[in-house]
């Protein structure tokens, strides 16, 4: 028995070491900086994040040193270790600074339009270091179409890419919004002529989209770009499955047909339902919402529909809690109310879950989006609870609180583990300005701020300022992530393309827990809480077993819209596997054969061997083990 007792003594405390790790959803700061802080947030392949920043501004060092100058950063990330690195070995030429983006047909990214900023004498990084212009000199850049292009495989080694971008759009655009469409071209919409000035507003208005590659009209008027005007910037803007592009500015939404030529009468745009008259300012920069479309399921046609939340009060200066949708490819489509936000939050990031859950992140409580780096006057009371929206259920949870403030130019990126990074915040001095909360914890987003105490303060005088570019990236894990055993999805090839009415098979390892679901997360890019690349699809599975999935790419490329998307299988728990790389476009239709007999999961033949997230055995099971070895011997 002393035998029995050591072994079992062993185990138990086996047990009680495993489940001292963590058990519930949380937030934990990552290892390392990105090197250029996160004003675009831009995924590529293998959990590679590039972020593009802009040149300081006065009186912070205008040269970044991580970078020696350079905008651009790409970040390798590492979600189970929780460490990050950078390398700033993909310069981009033209100022890129507040421009709109995309995920490309081919798995690259569009990056458009941008700033009019070049480097000078004064300040040109090529001067102070010694360093050729073409890599540190940036150029005007307003007028910009730039693409990132993958290297041949794809992978995280391969993801350094080079850059095009000798293409001009028809005319100047400083906060365009940017779409992929379903034919892979480009929709470019919005975005003024200079940096905004309120002082002469005439000289900034640009109420225009245009396509790239260019047709129609060099730049196509829009009526309800022009009412809008100046709030219609960063406007809204979804590729629908009826192919029509759907577009919110202020509180106005129109959907307009890319095949038609709109001629000089917008004779391709149709006005649908406004938002309702609530107490909300204008739903649009600088009263930064956000907006997602819903999961789109095949068992119930695919229907888009489209959310927006967030942002800021009329009445007030606080943030609203307002959360409304509407499905704009249905006639007679009318605005819904849905379930407010459990924390108020203007300039907030909406990150789709590849369970179909929505994580609400960042933000601030009160204020509006604006302002140079460090310019921390226009937004406070930074927004620190986490929250999960079901909308099968219509209900909100909060799920934790993050450490690192939010503020503008922020950013929020779901990776191929099932995590969620949030990054970027140009005001991380805040409280310089408004001074340390009077109350703290999970309610101090909405604490009334104390007395400023360095309102005044430069880097270099007495009262040195906070750097207000924030460069750490926190990490999201969800509570699935804590709910049981992955599903093991064995590796895709990485060149392979995926077909539209194609035919997928999956295959599975069946040491993992047994698969019920497959998901479609297309990767996305974001900036200023504007992500048009984000969608779900859940399609049907044709054949289930242990060992094999298959399912059908929907047939509609505006559905399914081309370029990178995660593939996640998902247990009964709804825990996710770790995603499979998989670049959706057109080509030849291919069909997996799928096996004769019955479909569905074995349960005898799915084993349950593997642990907790990262194949880790949990303390349950050796808790379980303990006591049946005690049985034995005892």
């Amino acid at each position: 028995m002393q035998v029995t007792a050591t072994v079992l003594t062993a185990l138990l405390s086996c047990a009680v070491a495993v489940e001292g790790a963590a058990t519930t959803a949380g937030w934990r700061i990552m290892n390392g900086i990105t090197g250029s802080f996160c004003l675009h947030s831009l995924l590529l392949p293998g959990n590679v994040l590039m972020c593009i920043e802009r040149p300081h501004t006065h009186p912070y060092p205008y040269i970044n040193p991580n970078t020696n100058g350079l905008t651009v950063a790409l970040i390798t990330i590492d979600p189970n270790a929780g460490n990050i690195t950078y390398n700033n070995n993909s310069p981009v030429k033209y100022n890129a600074f507040c421009a709109g983006h995309s995920q490309a047909a081919d798995g690259g990214v569009w990056v458009i339009g941008g700033d009019p900023q070049e480097s000078t004498p004064t300040y040109d990084a090529s001067i102070a270091e010694n360093k050729p212009d073409d890599k540190t000199f940036l150029f005007y850049g307003i007028d910009r179409v730039r693409k990132f292009n993958l290297g041949p495989s794809a992978s995280a080694a391969d993801v350094k890419g080079t850059w095009d971008e000798d293409a001009k759009m028809t005319t100047a655009r400083w906060y365009p919004t940017v779409l992929t469409q379903g034919d892979g071209t480009v929709f470019i919409t919005s975005g003024s002529l200079k940096n905004i000035d309120f002082e002469d507003l005439s000289v900034t208005n640009n109420p225009t989209y245009e396509f790239y590659p260019p047709k129609y009209s060099p730049n196509i008027f829009s009526s309800v770009l022009n009412w809008a005007f100046p709030h219609n910037l960063y406007p809204m803007a979804f590729q629908l499955p009826s192919g029509k592009i759907f577009m919110m500015v202020s509180n106005r939404t129109v959907l307009i047909d890319p095949k038609v030529d709109p001629g000089n009468t917008e004779a391709n745009t149709v006005e649908i339902a406004s938002v309702p008259a609530i107490d909300h300012a204008p739903w649009i920069y600088p009263h930064t919402p956000t907006a997602f479309l819903m999961p789109m399921k095949e068992s119930t046609g695919y229907v888009a529909e489209v959310v927006i939340c967030g942002g800021s009060k009329n009445s007030t200066s606080y943030a609203a809690a307002d959360c409304l949708s509407i499905q704009p490819d249905v006639p007679g489509a009318q605005w819904k109310t849905l379930a407010s936000l459990p924390h108020a939050r203007l300039m907030p990031e909406a990150t789709i879950l590849p369970d179909g859950t929505i994580l609400f992140t960042n933000g601030m409580g009160w204020g509006q989006a604006g302002g140079n780096g460090g310019q921390a006057q226009y937004a406070a009371a930074p927004v620190f609870p986490s929250d999960l929206y079901d909308p099968v259920a219509n209900k909100w949870t909060t799920v934790g609180t993050a450490q690192v403030a939010r503020s503008y130019h922020n950013g929020a990126i779901l990776l191929s583990d099932g995590s969620v990074i949030t990054t970027g915040n140009e005001m991380a001095n805040y409280l310089d300005f408004w001074g340390t909360p009077t109350a703290v914890g999970p309610d101090r987003d909405f604490a009334k701020m104390s007395s400023a105490y360095k309102q005044d303060c430069y880097p270099v005088v007495e009262k040195a300022c906070t750097n207000p570019y924030e460069y750490r990236i926190e990490q999201f894990s969800p509570q699935y992530l804590f709910n049981g055993p992955r599903p093991i999805i064995k590796p895709f090839p990485s060149t392979q393309t995926f077909t539209y009415n194609s035919t997928i098979s999956v295959s599975l390892d069946p040491s993992g827990a047994p698969v019920t679901r497959i998901t479609l997360v297309r990767y996305t890019t974001t900036t200023h809480s504007t992500n048009t690349d984000q969608r779900l699809l859940e399609p049907t599975l044709l054949y289930l077993s242990s060992t094999q999935a298959i399912f059908r790419i929907p047939a509609n490329p505006n559905l399914a819209v081309p370029g990178n998307w995660h593939l996640f299988a998902l247990s009964d728990k709804g825990v996710p596997s770790v995603a499979e790389r998989i670049l959706i476009g057109a080509g030849d239709v291919t069909n997996a054969q799928i096996p004769s007999g019955p479909s569905g999961v074995s349960t005898a033949a799915a084993g349950t061997k593997s642990g907790a997230m990262d194949g880790r055995v949990s303390g349950v099971e050796v808790l379980g083990l303990a006591v049946a070895l005690w049985w034995v011997l005892a």
